[in-house]
């Protein structure tokens, strides 16, 4: 039987139903892909992407998994190396889900300028309007083919 480490990370974790919507939070630590406690359908396990922040008017440090979206939309604003979006001043939105049948609240950390919106698809995005254009076409120039 082979075993595998586990990393454990420590502190409190947000939770999406007490996170009141448009409170402000910063980003205190490096954001790092963490096995999870779930597994996949081939029983590897998922990996989550964890990173500590700080809310404001709560002087507690918590830990929170980083969902595509919010990540997404992180690269997008600052760039794809997670040390540099610490110490950056998000807004946080909750969004009522449900997840494996189950009903959530998933929290969503935006940057200045925004949105948090559904794709075509029924997917959740963040995305900067300025940057789309009007139409909300992609320029042909832009098309990956």
């Amino acid at each position: 039987m082979k075993y595998s480490k586990q990393t454990f990370v420590g502190g409190s974790w947000v939770k999406g139903g007490e996170v009141v919507s448009g409170t402000k939070v910063k980003i205190v630590s490096e954001t790092v892909p963490t096995p999870s406690k779930f597994q996949k359908n081939d029983g590897t396990v998922k990996m989550q992407d964890v990173a500590k922040v700080k809310f404001q008017g709560v002087e507690e440090v918590k830990n929170i998994n980083l969902n595509r979206a919010t990540l997404n939309g992180l690269v997008d604003a600052f760039g794809e190396d997670s040390k540099e979006w610490i110490g950056k001043v998000l807004t946080a939105v909750t969004e009522k889900m449900v997840v494996g049948g189950k009903r959530v609240t998933a929290v969503y950390l935006l940057a200045d300028g925004y949105e948090l919106k559904e794709d075509e698809n029924g997917y959740m995005e963040i995305v900067n309007p300025e940057s789309v254009p009007a139409n909300g076409e992609v320029p042909k120039s832009e098309i990956p083919f």
